[in-house]
């Protein structure tokens, strides 16, 4: 079950897990709903191996959103041995979260992948 943690837990889960996914969310927001579930299907999928799924409500944890500037929700940051990962969007261009739902596939690649150069 993917867990509602506060952001002075995530130095510790980091740490302490391969891979972390932490879906940085907000109650209003609708496809913040629908990411959820997808979220805990990988959560399902992968904690066996070593990734773990987080959720971080950015309207209680202010001071995590503006330091990581969290303009838009939901908002997956995601963690490989201990760093946070950035990825090229394909184009040449460089990022560190990933905003939106994306189609399932995505967040299965990347815990595949990620899992395996963690391993």
């Amino acid at each position: 079950m993917v867990e509602d943690i506060n952001a002075d837990q995530i130095p510790e889960i980091v740490e302490n897990n391969q891979v972390v996914f932490v879906d940085c969310h907000a109650v209003w927001c609708q496809p913040c709903r629908t990411l959820g579930p997808m979220l805990e299907e990988i959560h399902e999928k992968y904690n066996s191996k070593g990734l773990r799924v987080v959720k971080l409500d950015v309207d209680k944890n202010r001071e995590f959103s503006t330091k990581n500037q969290i303009t838009g929700v939901p908002s997956v940051l995601v963690y490989a041995n201990g760093q946070r990962v950035v990825f090229d969007d394909g184009n040449g261009n460089k990022m560190d979260r990933l905003v939106g739902v994306m189609p399932m596939e995505v967040y299965d690649t990347i815990a595949n992948e990620l899992l395996g150069e963690a391993s």
